[in-house]
Protein backbone atom coordinates (compact mmCIF):
# COMPACT_ATOMS: atom_id res chain seq x y z
CA UNK A 1 0.00 0.00 0.00
CA UNK A 2 2.37 2.29 0.97
CA UNK A 3 6.75 2.72 0.72
CA UNK A 4 9.09 3.02 2.94
CA UNK A 5 9.66 6.75 2.99
CA UNK A 6 5.92 6.64 3.55
CA UNK A 7 6.23 4.41 6.76
CA UNK A 8 8.69 6.54 7.91
CA UNK A 9 5.84 9.14 8.21
CA UNK A 10 3.29 7.11 9.96
CA UNK A 11 5.69 7.01 12.83
CA UNK A 12 6.39 10.20 13.07
CA UNK A 13 5.21 12.21 16.46
CA UNK A 14 5.52 16.04 17.68
CA UNK A 15 8.26 16.45 20.11
CA UNK A 16 6.87 20.25 21.74
CA UNK A 17 6.43 20.27 25.04
CA UNK A 18 2.27 20.44 24.84
CA UNK A 19 1.26 16.94 24.99
CA UNK A 20 -0.90 16.66 21.57
CA UNK A 21 -3.10 13.31 22.17
CA UNK A 22 -4.28 12.72 18.41
CA UNK A 23 -7.86 10.72 18.55
CA UNK A 24 -8.25 8.69 15.34
CA UNK A 25 -10.25 5.41 13.94
CA UNK A 26 -12.32 4.46 11.14
CA UNK A 27 -15.20 5.36 9.95
CA UNK A 28 -18.02 5.37 13.13
CA UNK A 29 -15.93 4.18 15.67
CA UNK A 30 -17.11 6.30 17.90
CA UNK A 31 -14.52 9.33 17.78
CA UNK A 32 -16.96 11.99 18.49
CA UNK A 33 -17.91 10.32 21.41
CA UNK A 34 -15.41 9.41 23.32
CA UNK A 35 -13.73 13.13 22.49
CA UNK A 36 -16.39 14.05 24.31
CA UNK A 37 -15.60 12.38 26.80
CA UNK A 38 -12.66 13.12 27.28
CA UNK A 39 -13.50 16.80 27.49
CA UNK A 40 -16.21 16.65 30.01
CA UNK A 41 -13.89 14.61 31.91
CA UNK A 42 -10.70 16.49 31.94
CA UNK A 43 -11.61 19.95 29.97
CA UNK A 44 -8.78 19.46 27.54
CA UNK A 45 -9.57 21.67 24.47
CA UNK A 46 -10.58 19.66 21.34
CA UNK A 47 -10.02 20.28 17.73
CA UNK A 48 -12.00 18.40 15.49
CA UNK A 49 -11.03 18.28 11.52
CA UNK A 50 -14.67 16.85 10.71
CA UNK A 51 -15.88 20.46 12.24
CA UNK A 52 -13.23 22.61 9.86
CA UNK A 53 -14.20 20.56 7.03
CA UNK A 54 -17.83 21.50 7.83
CA UNK A 55 -16.87 25.30 8.12
CA UNK A 56 -14.81 25.11 4.30
CA UNK A 57 -18.60 24.16 2.92
CA UNK A 58 -20.39 26.79 4.99
CA UNK A 59 -22.77 28.69 2.90
CA UNK A 60 -21.68 31.31 0.46
CA UNK A 61 -17.61 30.36 1.47
CA UNK A 62 -15.08 30.16 -1.38
CA UNK A 63 -14.78 26.49 -1.46
CA UNK A 64 -18.29 25.92 -0.77
CA UNK A 65 -18.10 28.01 -4.23
CA UNK A 66 -16.17 26.09 -6.49
CA UNK A 67 -17.79 22.68 -5.17
CA UNK A 68 -20.94 23.80 -6.10
CA UNK A 69 -19.37 25.57 -9.36
CA UNK A 70 -18.32 22.08 -10.72
CA UNK A 71 -21.48 20.03 -9.37
CA UNK A 72 -24.12 22.42 -9.87
CA UNK A 73 -27.92 21.67 -8.93
CA UNK A 74 -27.23 17.55 -7.98
CA UNK A 75 -25.93 19.28 -4.85
CA UNK A 76 -27.97 22.35 -3.78
CA UNK A 77 -29.91 21.90 -0.71
CA UNK A 78 -33.88 22.91 -0.89
CA UNK A 79 -33.94 26.28 1.02
CA UNK A 80 -36.40 28.99 1.79
CA UNK A 81 -33.82 31.15 1.22
CA UNK A 82 -32.05 32.42 -2.00
CA UNK A 83 -28.94 30.92 -0.45
CA UNK A 84 -27.08 28.07 -1.87
CA UNK A 85 -26.40 25.69 0.65
CA UNK A 86 -24.60 22.47 -0.47
CA UNK A 87 -26.78 19.11 0.08
CA UNK A 88 -23.95 17.35 1.80
CA UNK A 89 -25.28 13.96 1.84
CA UNK A 90 -25.35 14.15 -2.13
CA UNK A 91 -22.30 15.28 -2.98
CA UNK A 92 -21.10 12.04 -0.26
CA UNK A 93 -22.93 9.86 -2.43
CA UNK A 94 -21.20 11.44 -5.60
CA UNK A 95 -17.67 11.54 -4.29
CA UNK A 96 -17.84 7.89 -2.56
CA UNK A 97 -18.82 6.30 -5.73
CA UNK A 98 -15.92 8.49 -8.08
CA UNK A 99 -12.60 8.40 -6.99
CA UNK A 100 -11.43 11.39 -9.09
CA UNK A 101 -14.39 13.84 -7.54
CA UNK A 102 -13.29 12.45 -4.45
CA UNK A 103 -9.54 13.41 -4.87
CA UNK A 104 -10.95 16.53 -6.03
CA UNK A 105 -13.13 17.24 -3.16
CA UNK A 106 -10.18 16.57 -0.73
CA UNK A 107 -7.63 18.85 -2.75
CA UNK A 108 -9.77 21.83 -2.34
CA UNK A 109 -10.82 20.84 1.69
CA UNK A 110 -7.82 19.98 3.53
CA UNK A 111 -5.71 22.86 2.95
CA UNK A 112 -8.37 25.05 4.64
CA UNK A 113 -8.61 21.96 7.72
CA UNK A 114 -4.69 21.98 7.83
CA UNK A 115 -4.79 25.91 8.15
CA UNK A 116 -7.87 25.70 10.57
CA UNK A 117 -6.17 22.96 12.60
CA UNK A 118 -2.81 25.55 12.41
CA UNK A 119 -4.63 28.55 13.45
CA UNK A 120 -6.30 26.72 16.97
CA UNK A 121 -2.87 25.33 17.61
CA UNK A 122 -1.60 28.29 17.77
CA UNK A 123 -4.40 29.93 20.12
CA UNK A 124 -4.07 26.98 22.45
CA UNK A 125 -0.26 27.05 22.63
CA UNK A 126 -0.24 27.87 25.77
CA UNK A 127 -2.44 24.76 27.10
CA UNK A 128 -0.38 21.65 28.17
CA UNK A 129 -2.61 19.44 26.82
CA UNK A 130 -4.61 19.28 23.62
CA UNK A 131 -6.98 16.78 21.73
CA UNK A 132 -6.94 16.47 18.08
CA UNK A 133 -9.78 14.60 16.17
CA UNK A 134 -8.55 13.61 13.08
CA UNK A 135 -10.93 10.60 10.94
CA UNK A 136 -7.73 11.06 8.24
CA UNK A 137 -4.90 11.34 10.70
CA UNK A 138 -3.15 8.35 8.87
CA UNK A 139 -4.13 9.03 5.23
CA UNK A 140 -3.19 12.99 5.39
CA UNK A 141 0.03 12.67 7.08
CA UNK A 142 -1.06 14.64 10.22
CA UNK A 143 1.16 12.28 12.48
CA UNK A 144 3.56 14.58 12.88
CA UNK A 145 1.50 17.11 14.40
CA UNK A 146 0.54 14.29 17.58
CA UNK A 147 2.60 13.25 20.10
CA UNK A 148 0.78 10.48 20.75
CA UNK A 149 -1.91 8.42 18.43
CA UNK A 150 -5.15 6.87 20.22
CA UNK A 151 -6.99 4.36 17.82
CA UNK A 152 -10.53 3.71 18.17
CA UNK A 153 -11.22 0.23 17.13
CA UNK A 154 -13.94 -1.53 16.36
CA UNK A 155 -14.87 -4.70 13.65
CA UNK A 156 -16.23 -3.44 10.15
CA UNK A 157 -19.68 -5.42 11.01
CA UNK A 158 -20.18 -2.87 13.77
CA UNK A 159 -19.00 0.06 11.49
CA UNK A 160 -21.68 -0.99 9.14
CA UNK A 161 -24.04 -1.21 11.46
CA UNK A 162 -23.47 1.97 12.98
CA UNK A 163 -23.27 3.68 9.71
CA UNK A 164 -26.37 2.36 8.46
CA UNK A 165 -28.19 3.12 11.21
CA UNK A 166 -26.64 6.56 12.00
CA UNK A 167 -26.38 7.97 8.12
CA UNK A 168 -29.54 6.10 6.90
CA UNK A 169 -27.24 4.30 4.30
CA UNK A 170 -27.84 1.21 2.14
CA UNK A 171 -25.01 -1.56 3.06
CA UNK A 172 -23.84 -0.71 -0.35
CA UNK A 173 -23.25 3.07 0.72
CA UNK A 174 -21.92 2.16 3.88
CA UNK A 175 -18.98 -0.60 2.40
CA UNK A 176 -18.15 2.32 0.08
CA UNK A 177 -17.28 4.91 2.64
CA UNK A 178 -15.31 2.47 4.80
CA UNK A 179 -13.43 1.47 1.81
CA UNK A 180 -12.76 4.91 1.50
CA UNK A 181 -10.62 4.60 3.87
CA UNK A 182 -6.96 2.85 4.90
CA UNK A 183 -7.68 -0.97 6.37
CA UNK A 184 -8.12 -0.61 10.29
CA UNK A 185 -5.97 -3.36 11.05
CA UNK A 186 -3.08 -1.72 8.85
CA UNK A 187 -3.50 1.76 10.77
CA UNK A 188 -3.42 0.42 14.40
CA UNK A 189 0.08 -0.82 14.16
CA UNK A 190 1.32 2.66 13.76
CA UNK A 191 -0.82 3.60 16.90
CA UNK A 192 0.59 4.16 20.69
CA UNK A 193 -2.73 3.30 22.18
CA UNK A 194 -6.19 1.28 21.15
CA UNK A 195 -9.28 1.70 22.67
CA UNK A 196 -11.92 -1.00 22.19
CA UNK A 197 -15.26 -0.10 21.08
CA UNK A 198 -16.66 -3.21 19.75
CA UNK A 199 -19.36 -3.59 21.84
CA UNK A 200 -22.59 -1.57 22.12
CA UNK A 201 -21.88 -0.66 26.14
CA UNK A 202 -19.34 1.63 28.02
CA UNK A 203 -16.53 -0.24 28.38
CA UNK A 204 -14.31 1.94 26.62
CA UNK A 205 -14.80 4.45 29.26
CA UNK A 206 -12.74 1.84 31.81
CA UNK A 207 -10.34 1.48 28.98
CA UNK A 208 -9.95 5.57 29.00
CA UNK A 209 -9.85 5.99 32.54
CA UNK A 210 -6.81 3.80 32.80
CA UNK A 211 -4.90 5.35 29.92
CA UNK A 212 -5.34 8.68 30.82
CA UNK A 213 -5.20 8.33 34.47
CA UNK A 214 -9.20 9.65 35.43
Amino acid sequence: MIDQKQTKKLCLRWKGKQRRIGITGGIASGKTMIGDFIYQSKQWPILDADLYAHEALRAESQIAKKVLLRHGSKIIQNSSTNDQIINRKALAKIVFQNDIEKKWLEGVIHPFVNKRIEEELEKLKSNSIVILIIPLLFEKNYTGLCSEICYIDCPRTIQLKRLQSRDKLSLEEANQRIDAQWDNSFKKQFADHIINNSNDDETWKVQLKKLYNF
